[in-house]
C-alpha cells in the first residue's frame, strides 16, 4: 500500500468515526432532552393532581363539619352550610407519566366521591332524625378527607414536591381522625340503643296455640 492509499484509509476512517460519534452525540442529546421534557411534565402533572385533590380536602372538611339548621315552624325543613364537595382533575391527563399504581389512584377519587353522594341521596330522609342523613354525610367525607388527604402526601413524596402550606391552627389531618373517632362512637351508641329496645307483644294468636319452640315448651 502506497503513502497516499494509506493517508486516504486513514483520513476515511477518521471522517467514519468522526460521523459516528457526531451521532451517537445528537442521540444522547435528544434523549435527555426527551427525559427532561417527561421529567417536568411528570412533575407538572403531579403538581396539577396535588393541587385539585387538596381542594378536594378542604371541601370534605368543611363537610364533616357542617351541622343542619331547622325551620322552627316546619322542623321538616332544613338547609345545609356547604355543598356536596367535588373534585376536578387535569383535564386530557397523560397518566401513564406517573406511576401505575399512583395513577390509579388519583382516578379511583372521582369514583369514590361520587359514590358517596349517591349513597347520601339514596337515604330516604324523614324528621325528626331524618334517617342519620347528617351523620353519614360527616362520617362519609370525613373518611374521604382523610384518604385524600393521604395521597396528596404520596404525590408529594414520590415527586419531590412540597407539601401543601396550612396555618398552623388548620389541622385537617388531626380533625378528620377526630371525625371518624367521634362517628364510630356515635354508630356503637346507636346499635346498643337499637338492642336495648324492647320487642313488642304480638296480638296474632299462633295458628297452633303454641308460641314457643318446641324444645322450650314444658312437657
Amino acid at each position: 500500500m502506497s503513502p497516499f492509499d494509506l493517508a486516504a484509509v486513514t483520513f476515511t476512517g477518521g471522517v467514519l468515526i468522526g460521523a459516528t460519534s457526531i451521532g451517537a452525540w445528537f442521540w444522547a442529546r435528544g434523549r435527555l432532552i426527551r427525559r427532561r421534557l417527561n421529567s417536568q411534565a411528570t412533575r407538572d402533572l403531579a403538581m396539577q393532581s396535588v393541587l385539585a385533590i387538596d381542594d378536594l380536602v378542604g371541601a370534605c372538611y368543611i363537610a364533616a363539619h357542617d351541622y343542619p339548621e331547622y325551620d322552627v315552624d316546619e322542623p321538616e325543613n332544613f338547609f345545609l352550610h356547604s355543598d356536596d364537595p367535588v373534585l376536578v382533575l387535569p383535564k386530557d391527563a397523560d397518566w401513564s407519566l406517573l406511576d401505575r399504581d399512583l395513577a390509579d389512584e388519583i382516578r379511583w377519587l372521582p369514583n369514590r366521591l361520587r359514590n358517596v353522594r349517591d349513597a347520601l341521596e339514596s337515604i330516604e330522609i324523614e324528621p325528626p332524625d331524618f334517617n342519620d342523613l347528617f351523620e353519614h354525610r360527616q362520617d362519609d367525607y370525613a373518611r374521604l378527607g382523610l384518604r385524600a388527604m393521604d395521597l396528596v402526601e404520596r404525590i408529594c413524596a414520590e415527586h419531590q414536591l412540597p407539601l401543601p402550606s396550612r396555618p398552623n391552627y388548620y389541622d385537617p389531618r388531626s380533625e378528620f381522625v377526630a371525625k371518624i373517632s367521634e362517628m364510630e362512637e356515635f354508630w356503637k351508641r346507636r346499635a346498643q340503643s337499637a338492642g336495648q329496645v324492647p320487642s313488642e307483644p304480638s296480638n296474632v294468636t299462633p295458628i297452633f296455640g303454641r308460641s314457643t319452640a318446641p324444645e322450650s315448651a314444658s312437657t
